[in-house]
This record gives C-alpha cells, sequence and structure tokens, in this order.
C-alpha cells in the first residue's frame, strides 16, 4: 500500500499544538466529516413567485391567501415573494458566497402538474428546475429535492385532500415524473417536509391551508395517506430509478425537544409521549424496528375515540402489508429542529386532538435568549439527535430546517450568529462525542421569505429581502459570514472539547517509523477494526453426537446414515462423532488458546423439539445449550448461534420437508423457543446455513439428507419455504424480542468465487449466472433494492420450464405481499466461502435442475495449491466480498465459513496456515482499501468434524481429534497457532500481509 499517512501526522501535531483536540478518525474534533453536505433550505411556495405565470396552476395556498387575504400577519401572500422564479441565478450566487455545497429546495407540484395529475404536463415548470439544477451543478453545489413543501394542486384538495387515500396514487405520479425529469442530475430526494406541521391545515381553520379544521380526526387520516404515499414514492425508486440515478430518498419530519419540568417519571413520560405523537406518528412506521403507529399514539386514541363514544379509533389502522409497505422505506432521517420547551403531564389542547391525545402541556424554557416561538438551546438538538438515533438506530440523520428568527430589519443578527454557533456545536459533538450518524446540515433559510401565516413579518434568512422594493434585492447578513466562515473550512472555530488524543500521534508515528501504512483511521492497515468478531465455527450433527441421548428426537441425518450406512465415503456416522455434548468445556478452551473473541455453533432442532413441534420440549436439550452459552461467556466469548444447519427433525420431513410451506410454521415455533431461552446472552443469529447447499438434499438421493432426488422441483420450491421461514422469525423478532435483547439477526448463503474462463462476454455473462443462481436465489429477495427472485433465474427457469412443456415455472412466484414480507429482512449478511473456480457458458447438469438452470460449466482453476475440491485463491474471496458488497449495500458482511481441507493425519498442516494467512489477508484488504463493510470471521472448523458424506475421511480443522479413541483427545495443529497470533493482535503480520496473493489477476 502508498505510504502516504506523514500528513495525518504533520496535521495531528499542529492541530495540538493549538488546542485543537482529535477524535480516533485523526479528524479534528470540531470540524465535519469528509463529505458532510453543509448548505441552506428554501421551499417553493415561500420564495418563487409567479403563482400564475408560465402555465402554473393554482396551489392550496393561493386558493386560501386569495379568498381570505387577512388569514396573514400582514394581509400578504405569495404570489411574488421573493421572485426566486426569476431570480434563481441570484440565489445561487449567494449559496456560493456561503461556501455551500448543498442547496435543499422543493418543487411546486401545480408548477410541474397544474392539476395534479399527468393530464396536464407543464414543461415550463420543468425547465425551470432543470435550469435551478444546472445552475447549481454548474457552480458545484449539490441540488437536494423536496418532492412536497406543502403546496398541494387546489385540484387535488376538491377530493378532500390528504386524508383521502386516493392522493397516494397522484402523488406517486408526480413523483414519477420529477424522478424520470431531474433524477439523471438530483441524488438526495425528500418526499415530505414536515407532515406533522401540515397536518394543522386539517385540524384548524385559520393555521396552515387549506384550513380544513377536522381536529383529531382527518389530521389522523392523513397520516395514513402520507406514510402510503412516502413508502409507495420510495418503492417506485428502488423499482424504476435507483439502479441507474443511484440517489438517496427519505422524509423530513420535525421535532422540539420536550425537557421534563421536574424528574419526576411521569414528566419523563411526558417528554416521551410527545416526541411520540410528534415525531414517532411519522417515524415509527417507516423507521422502527416493528413499524405500524407507536404503542402508545395507538392506546390513547383509541382509549380517548371509546370515551368519546366512538365506534372506531379516529386512528385509522395499518393493515400488515401497510406495515411491510412502509417499514424501512428511507435511506436518512431528515430532520427539523428550532427550538426546546419543557413539558409535563396533564390535559391541553381541544377535544379531540392530537395535543389532547398526547395528554401534555407545554411552556418555554426559562433562562436561555428567546425570539417569538424559538429559545437557543443547543444541547436540545444534541439530546433530539441521541433520541433519534437510539430509537431509530442505522438510519443517517440530515438536519435539513434549523434556524433563528429576527423582525425585519435586522441585518447584523447576533443572535442568529450566536444561535448557528450553538446549534452547529451540537451537531459536531453529537457526532464527534456520542456517535451519532450524520451526513449534512441545512440552515433555514437562505433568504428572508413568506413565513406562512405570519408573512413577512418575520425573518428566517442568512440574507435580508426588501419586500417594499419590486427588485425584491438581497443583502448578506452578518450570520452569512459567520456560515461562510464555518462551512469553508467544515469546523466552528470556537468549539471547545476535552485534549484526549495524543496516544493517536503516537500510534501514528510508531506505524510509520515501522514501514506499516496506517489508514485514515489511525489503524494499520493490515489490522482488523476495533470489535471485529474473530472465532470459529462447528455445527450440531458434526461434532456433538450424544444422538439419541436425553431425550434428543431423530434427525434426517440420523435417518438416512442409519438406514444407508454406506453413503458416507467412510461408513460413518454423527452418533457420536467428536462427542462435543460431553466435552463442550474442552472445546470452549481450546477457543480460548486461539484468542477467539466468538464461537459460530449451532442448535440440534431436534435436540430441542424432538418431534420438531412444541408439543414435547426437552429441557434436556435447552440446558445443554444454555451451559455452552453460559461457559462461552464465562471466557469472554460471544455465542452466535445458527438456528437451522441441516438437521431437520425426522418427523417433520414425514410432511415433505423443506418443500413443504408448512414448515415455516413449525421453524417460526423453534425459533421463538430458542429466543425465549438463551436471547438473553446471545446478540448473534443466524436462522440458515447454506439454503443453496443443503438444498441439494431435495435434489438428489445420495449428496445430502434427505436424499429426496427431486432435481430442479423440491429444491425451487424449498426455497420460497425457507426465505419465508427466515423473515417470519426476523419478524418474530422484531416484534418480541428485539427490543429487550438488542440482537442481531442475519443469514448464511454460502458461495465461489466464479473467475470467467476468458475476457469474453459470454464467460463475464456466465459468472454473473452462476452467482446469481448460488447466492442471488436467497440473498435477492432479502437484501437486494427490489426483492424478488433475480430477474435472470425467473426468466431462465421459466424459458426451460416452458419448453420442458410445462404449464407453470418449476420456480415458485413470490406474490407482493411475500416480496415484501421478506425484504429487508437481515441485519448482515453471514457468507460462506472456500474456492475459486473457472467458468464458462455451456449446458452441464441433469435436466432439470439449477446447474441445467444456469448454463454453465465450472473446471478449476489452475496454478494455485488445490486440495480435493478446495483452490488456495484468497483474491477470489476478495473479489466476491466486493461482489456482495456492490451487489447488497448496506448490509455488513461476516464471513462465518472459510477453511482448507486436509487429509487426516496432519498435525503440521502448512496448506492451512497459508491459506489462513492468505484468505485473512484477502478479508483486510476489502475492508481497508475497497471499503467492504464487515464485522467478522469464523474459520472451518474449530474441530475436525464430521464432513457430511466424507464422513471423517476429510478433516477441517484447526484442532485434530483422533476418533479411533473413544475419548475423542483434541490435539492442536500448527494453523490454530498462527490464527491464535492473528487474533491476538488482531492483525496478520506484516510480512504475511503484503505477500499474500490478494490482488486479483488484471
Amino acid at each position: 500500500m502508498r505510504r502516504t499517512l506523514v500528513p495525518v501526522v504533520v496535521a495531528t501535531l499542529l492541530c495540538l499544538a493549538q488546542g485543537v483536540p482529535l477524535k480516533t478518525s485523526g479528524r479534528p474534533a470540531n470540524r465535519f466529516p469528509d463529505g458532510f453536505y453543509l448548505g441552506a433550505a428554501t421551499a417553493a411556495y415561500q420564495i418563487e413567485g409567479a403563482w400564475n405565470e408560465d402555465g402554473k396552476g393554482e396551489s392550496i395556498w393561493d386558493h386560501m391567501l386569495h379568498a381570505q387575504p387577512n388569514l396573514t400577519a400582514d394581509g400578504q401572500n405569495g404570489d411574488v415573494a421573493a421572485d426566486s422564479y426569476h431570480k434563481y441565478k441570484e440565489d445561487v450566487q449567494l449559496l456560493v458566497g456561503i461556501n455551500a455545497n448543498v442547496y435543499r429546495f422543493s418543487l411546486s407540484w401545480p408548477r410541474i402538474l397544474p392539476t395534479g395529475d399527468t393530464d396536464n404536463i407543464n414543461q415550463a415548470g420543468i425547465d425551470y428546475y432543470n435550469n435551478l439544477i444546472n445552475e447549481l451543478l454548474a457552480n458545484g453545489i449539490e441540488p437536494m429535492i423536496t418532492l412536497y413543501h406543502w403546496d398541494l394542486p387546489q385540484e387535488l384538495q376538491k377530493l378532500g385532500g390528504w386524508p383521502n387515500i386516493e392522493l397516494a396514487d397522484y402523488f406517486v405520479e408526480y413523483a414519477r415524473i420529477a424522478f424520470e425529469n431531474f433524477g439523471d442530475r438530483v441524488k438526495l430526494w425528500l418526499t415530505f417536509n414536515e407532515p406533522n406541521m401540515f397536518s394543522k391545515g386539517y385540524s384548524t381553520a385559520t393555521s396552515f391551508a387549506p384550513g380544513a379544521n377536522s381536529s383529531g380526526i382527518a389530521d389522523y387520516l392523513m397520516a395514513k395517506t402520507i406514510l402510503v404515499a412516502h413508502a409507495r414514492v420510495y418503492r417506485l425508486y428502488d423499482l424504476s430509478f435507483r439502479l441507474k440515478q443511484k440517489g438517496k430518498v427519505g422524509i423530513t419530519l420535525d421535532g422540539g425537544w420536550y425537557e421534563p419540568l421536574t424528574n419526576s417519571a411521569e414528566d419523563a413520560d411526558a417528554s416521551e409521549r410527545q416526541l411520540q405523537f410528534e415525531i414517532g406518528l411519522w417515524a415509527n412506521p417507516i423507521f422502527s424496528l416493528l413499524g405500524n403507529f407507536p404503542k402508545v399514539v395507538r392506546q390513547r386514541v383509541a382509549a380517548n375515540s371509546k370515551e368519546e363514544g366512538r365506534a372506531r379509533s379516529r386512528l385509522p389502522s395499518l393493515s400488515l402489508a401497510e406495515i411491510l409497505l412502509i417499514k424501512g422505506t428511507a435511506d436518512f432521517f431528515g430532520l427539523n429542529h428550532y427550538t426546546t420547551s419543557l413539558i409535563t403531564s396533564g390535559s391541553s389542547g381541544e377535544v379531540p386532538s392530537k395535543t389532547y391525545d398526547a395528554g401534555v402541556v407545554t411552556s418555554t424554557i426559562q433562562g436561555y435568549n428567546t425570539n417569538y416561538w424559538i429559545s437557543d438551546v443547543p444541547w436540545g438538538l444534541r439530546k433530539l439527535l441521541n433520541w433519534i438515533h437510539d430509537s431509530y438506530p442505522g438510519y443517517p440523520i440530515f438536519v435539513t430546517e434549523n434556524g433563528w428568527v429576527d423582525p425585519p430589519g435586522v441585518l447584523n443578527d447576533t443572535g442568529r450568529v450566536h444561535y448557528l454557533r450553538g446549534y452547529v456545536s451540537a451537531i459536531l459533538r453529537a457526532i464527534n462525542e456520542d456517535g451519532v450518524p450524520m451526513i449534512g446540515y441545512t440552515h433555514w433559510s437562505l433568504i428572508d421569505n413568506l413565513e406562512w401565516m405570519n408573512g413577512y413579518s418575520l425573518k428566517f434568512g442568512l440574507h435580508s429581502v426588501d419586500y417594499d422594493d419590486p427588485e425584491r434585492p438581497r443583502t448578506q447578513k452578518a450570520s452569512a459570514k459567520v456560515i461562510a466562515d464555518i462551512y469553508k473550512n467544515m469546523a466552528v472555530p470556537d468549539l471547545k472539547m476535552r485534549r484526549t488524543l495524543v496516544p493517536v500521534v503516537v500510534a501514528t508515528l510508531l506505524c510509520l517509523a515501522q514501514g506499516v501504512p496506517v489508514k485514515s483511521s489511525g489503524r494499520p492497515a493490515n489490522q482488523f477494526p476495533d470489535g471485529f468478531y474473530l472465532g470459529a465455527a462447528t455445527a450440531a450433527y458434526q461434532i456433538e453426537g450424544a444422538w439419541n441421548e436425553d431425550g434428543k428426537g431423530e434427525s434426517i441425518w440420523d435417518h438416512m446414515l442409519h438406514a444407508q450406512p454406506n453413503l458416507t465415503a467412510d461408513g460413518q456416522n454423527g452418533d457420536v462423532a467428536a462427542d462435543s455434548y460431553h466435552k463442550y468445556k474442552e472445546d470452549v478452551q481450546l477457543l480460548v488458546g486461539i484468542n477467539a473473541n466468538c464461537y459460530r455453533f449451532s442448535l440440534s432442532w431436534p435436540r430441542i423439539l424432538p418431534t420438531g413441534d412444541t408439543d414435547n420440549i426437552n429441557q434436556a436439550g435447552i440446558d445443554y445449550y444454555n451451559n455452552l452459552i453460559n461457559e462461552l461467556l464465562a471466557n469472554g466469548i460471544e455465542p452466535m448461534i445458527t438456528l437451522y444447519h441441516w438437521d431437520l427433525p425426522q418427523e417433520l420431513q414425514k410432511l415433505g420437508g423443506w418443500p413443504n410451506i408448512e414448515i415455516a410454521d413449525y421453524f417460526v415455533e423453534y425459533a421463538r423457543i430458542a429466543f425465549e431461552n438463551f436471547g438473553d446472552r446471545v446478540k448473534l443469529w443466524l436462522t440458515f446455513n447454506e439454503p443453496n447447499m443443503f438444498s441439494n438434499g431435495y435434489s438428489s438421493a445420495t449428496s445430502f439428507a434427505p436424499g429426496a432426488n427431486s432435481s430442479g422441483i423440491a429444491d425451487y420450491l424449498m426455497a420460497k419455504t425457507i426465505l419465508l421461514a427466515h423473515a417470519r422469525v426476523y419478524r418474530l423478532y422484531d416484534l418480541n424480542f428485539r427490543l429487550k435483547q438488542k440482537g442481531k439477526v442475519g443469514i448464511t448463503l454460502d458461495g465461489g468465487w466464479y473467475e470467467p474462463l476468458t475476457n469474453s462476454a459470454e464467460d463475464a455473462d456466465a459468472s454473473e449466472r452462476q452467482l446469481q443462481f448460488e447466492i442471488g436465489l436467497w440473498a435477492n429477495p432479502i437484501f437486494s433494492l427490489l426483492g424478488d427472485f433475480p430477474k435472470v433465474v425467473r426468466q431462465r427457469v421459466a424459458a426451460n420450464s416452458k419448453e420442458e412443456g410445462r404449464a407453470r415455472s418449476r420456480l415458485p412466484s413470490l406474490s407482493l405481499a411475500e416480496i415484501l414480507l421478506i425484504k429487508g429482512t437481515a441485519d448482515f449478511f453471514g457468507l460462506n466461502h472456500y474456492t475459486t473456480s473457472l467458468i464458462t457458458s455451456g449446458r452441464s447438469g441433469q435436466e432439470p435442475s439449477k446447474t441445467y438452470d444456469a448454463g454453465v460449466v465450472t473446471s478449476t482453476i489452475q496454478g494455485y495449491n488445490t486440495n480435493y475440491w478446495i483452490s488456495d485463491v484468497p483474491w477470489g474471496l476478495r473479489k466476491l466480498l466486493n461482489w456482495v458488497h456492490d451487489s447488497y449495500p448496506g448490509y455488513p458482511i461476516f464471513v462465518t465459513e472459510n477453511g482448507w481441507v486436509d487429509p487426516p493425519g496432519i498435525l503440521n498442516d502448512t496448506g492451512r496456515v497459508h491459506y489462513v494467512r492468505g484468505y485473512v489477508s484477502a478479508i483486510l484488504r476489502a475492508i481497508n482499501e475497497d471499503g467492504v463493510p464487515m464485522i467478522g470471521y469464523t474459520h472451518w472448523s474449530l474441530i475436525d468434524n464430521l464432513e457430511w458424506m466424507n464422513g471423517y475421511s476429510l478433516k477441517f480443522g484447526l484442532h485434530s481429534v483422533d476418533y479411533d479413541d473413544p475419548e475423542r483427545p483434541r490435539t492442536q495443529k500448527a494453523s490454530a497457532k498462527v490464527i491464535a497470533d492473528i487474533y491476538k493482535n488482531m492483525a496478520v503480520p506484516w510480512e504475511d500481509f503484503e505477500n499474500a496473493d490478494t490482488t486479483p489477476p488484471s
């Protein structure tokens, strides 16, 4: 790697010399991360004017303020506003002047679709926004578009506006027009701005357009419409635009911080309730683990509705399909925040209303500068950012509005300057001290504008606009100069933080002195990140033995290898195996000996539920796994449990096994038992291990249990069952366990790397097809943007099925509800990888079969050490990790199996040593050079075990087991010592790292 980190040391020393502390990233603590968006925000109706020019239609604000001009404080409206429709180039130069790299603005829906529908598409409106976007990009400023900032076309208000669910259809088509016309250049999208705020237009007659005055009823009805509309637009972007346009879609919610008036539990509850009614009503269905409206909101609205004599709750319910449609439909969390208030429990607001339902009373916080309704309380924003991150983890936050209000005529706006420095500093502390993931900040507002019902009587702009002058001239305020300096330097100059990072400098200098290059994180390039899981893996049937002890039931492997003992290469089975049922404490000490911090093992389903069902729960089996888990934790080792590693209870095979979709019901109940009994201590779960591999048990008679021999039919049917079973277990964990147990649930898929035999496009296509049939068949429905089985798989299986004279495809279809149920049901991507092969297009495999459907021919790669079926090709793993990350971005990867095979009797396992060093180095390069997000590696296997149909004739263990000795003694191999050193130091020795064959051939 290039040794280019001397500037990091210099910068570090300079910062310390100037009294500026650093975080461990090497970035000054008062500085924003690289790539952070910093800019300003506006909204169409508030600044554009030209209300009826060039074909624009009437909006609900045009209609209301023309019909009732006295509704605003100064009797003004947005007919001309700041005239940005004509002066947009001047506004862009104001952005340049504050060194903004992003501009958040909204589209006027009626300027693009005057009637709200696609029967009239106004090209002049599209041209205006294209001109604005192009002007921004020409000046190096990223456009961020809000689709809806409160200006609904009046024609759609005639249908009832947002409380009518039909509006979601119109919004989707409007969004489609926007994506089609602007999405080639716009990469940041917001569907809605502050639905909590504009819902007031449906709860009162005078606060916001359209003034519908249906408090506590229409504003709840519109919540459902907004959420469904948002979700459908997000799904539309996923389906039709994301892959090509590569943008991000979020929503902006508004929220204050509500500090409890007293230290009482009642006031703390009041604060939480208010946040749930104000933010959670919208955020929970989208961002929460479980989806749906917040429980406290549902309960309180239902109770109040009943007390009011209503037959049903004023808050509409969300069906399961709607919950799944909405859940997870955001790439980031947009937040608008202005102020902090005090709060206590009590009754306020009209009956019915959201305020009354929340049961709270708010008041102005004392001891802070307050203008109008805004108090300057920066720590409130920091608290709110932490609340959002804690409530909805995994979503980066973009503060899309935040600002200070002045009366007219103030240019030396010292109040805004103080507010700005404080709130931006609060954001930096949230990022750099609290670990809140944030990506941007746009100040409200770029210019003074129409402040809705306040008209032009309140000023939020960094630049003044003279509304008495028809030319609407702009004048810079003092705050614009201050924010320009912050944005230029990506830092707040006067932020005071603790000085605690001198060790970073020392570590950096030591690394450079030793010739070890450092990443910008300050971590040596050959070292794993802090918190990385490193360990070993096993599976129950392969090591436990005790096949019928203590109430254990029969598995499909027990059944098959007892009935046909000659199926294995050596005639052996797993009746005793490595006897880990009795020797688990010894195995834990082997893990201690290799310095493992993680152990991946599987539960035996028939050991816990002998019949596969809950009619017989075997406490002895539960006790065994509890003992193992406790022993691991006592030795500082994190347990990672695989629920299913191929040993289906035989009683369930009598129902047909995995091709029978009913098995999913049984799996869910089995998982529930596991979560209930072990989840208080187990934080890492895998539902299935290698469904692609164990599906072979349903495609041939002799390769895996149960030997069902229904190639190309049963193995596809079981794919649907497995995916539904996995998804339902994930949803079960979300619903009943995650909030308390705080674990993560994934699935492990297996895949080789398939290097094209030639440089031809045909062989490149063959490689991609094989990956889609081997990994994508299972991964695409769970991890992809669109869900469903991969298109190439669907098409090829359908075509071959038709050619075979079948009435339907051998691959079952997934309904929309099933696609939504399955999509996104993983917290991480488990990957097993062993080897690389060459591949070319061609016919192989029996007809029908997955291999035949894929249309590929594989062969052993030459020029690399090969034992049995494994070739030692580290760069293949690096390529595969990048393929997985590119195909399914956003999911951390855990390599849960990877290992080398030997014949029996080898303790000085030099082949495994070479393999380990190379493949672990490939993982490090994928992390540190390619940016692949990874969280763990467990080597296969801790000990020599039963290798399925190979019996005990092949050895994968870091430790040998003498299967000729009834005591099954374990002996350390050379590879165990090597991996112990790697795990201890969280690094591959530099010489081994540099020499590893991790760079793919050109």
